[in-house]
């Protein structure tokens, strides 16, 4: 057993079959229709049913997570295992969740002065911030401490490689991240985005291409472009309620770089909630997060 605790938060969207002792994930809230799901006193809805809603024309809406509620969760880790905590965070560039793990961290040193909590802005999205979950979890079985941990996603984090699509350009509108205009224009010609996320963990908009086939295999260009040469342990596609355009964003990237392990999985309801049906996305080691090409 080790001596720290890997925590992260549902932004992560992280496998379940991937799961291991002294690992948590960090729930978040998301509502529709005013009705609030926490997956706690009202469990999330099953991931088909939930992206058919928005599929349908339901919005939902999330919030940053306050800091009373990210202290209360860190001091029943500590008072439960008397361990110290590594927290790998949703990016700053895209959320104050990160603020609120930082603030209640510093807090945490009062009432529990033998421990420490270690907040990690990870400037990764989603599967991305999944993936370096996963690399410090093997980091930690090869017996790395928390402050070597801490180092290592520190400097992993800018080597993570986002490629990404969405089927609807109108959930990047609702979010902020597309003007109206663009997003209509982009529906009605059918435009697909690529999107990567920066050096800051903010979304860059660095090309759009016409229909979703051609999209998946922008992906996969924009992750040979960036092959740095790196070995991939493992390779991330994350997809929000599109198994089907998954397994051949799988296929194309085991016919370009040989057979890899591909892990699949689904888009929770945070990420779900500002991409909608149909986001794709794929994650891999990258020579760096600043090169805009495909």
């Amino acid at each position: 057993m080790s001596d720290y605790i890997i925590t992260t938060d549902l932004t992560a969207d992280y496998p379940p079959e991937l799961m291991e002792d002294d690992f948590y994930i960090m729930p978040m809230s998301y509502a529709i229709d005013g009705v609030e799901y926490d997956g706690k006193t009202q469990a999330y809805l099953p991931a088909h049913e939930f992206f058919s809603l928005l599929a349908s024309g339901k919005t939902a809406s999330t919030s940053m997570v306050p800091t009373a509620v990210v202290y209360d969760y860190f001091a029943d880790i500590l008072k439960r295992t008397g361990k110290d905590i590594l927290h790998l965070s949703f990016p700053a560039a895209m959320s104050g969740c990160y603020a609120s793990c930082v603030e209640a961290a510093n807090k945490l040193k009062t009432d529990f002065p033998e421990r420490r909590v270690v907040v990690i802005d990870s400037k990764c999205a989603s599967v991305g911030l999944g993936m370096l979950a996963w690399y410090a979890l093997k980091k930690r079985r090869e017996g790395a401490s928390m402050g070597e941990n801490a180092a290592y996603v520190t400097e992993l984090r800018d080597h993570i490689g986002h490629a990404f699509t969405v089927d609807d350009l109108m959930h990047l509108y609702r979010g902020g991240r597309l003007k109206r205009g663009s997003a209509v224009v982009g529906q009605v010609m059918k435009l697909k985005p690529i999107i990567m996320v920066d050096e800051n963990g903010a979304l860059v908009n660095i090309a759009n291409v016409m229909g979703r086939k051609i999209a998946i295999r922008s992906l996969v260009d924009k992750m040979k472009h960036d092959d740095g040469g790196y070995k991939n342990e493992v390779i991330f596609i994350g997809h929000g309620d599109c198994l089907d355009d998954a397994l051949r964003l799988k296929e194309r990237v085991n016919e370009t770089f040989g057979e890899q392990n591909v892990v699949i999985s689904e888009l929770g309801p945070i990420i779900g909630s500002h991409c909608g049906k149909g986001m794709l996305a794929l994650i891999y080691l990258a020579k760096n997060k600043t090169d805009r090409g495909i």
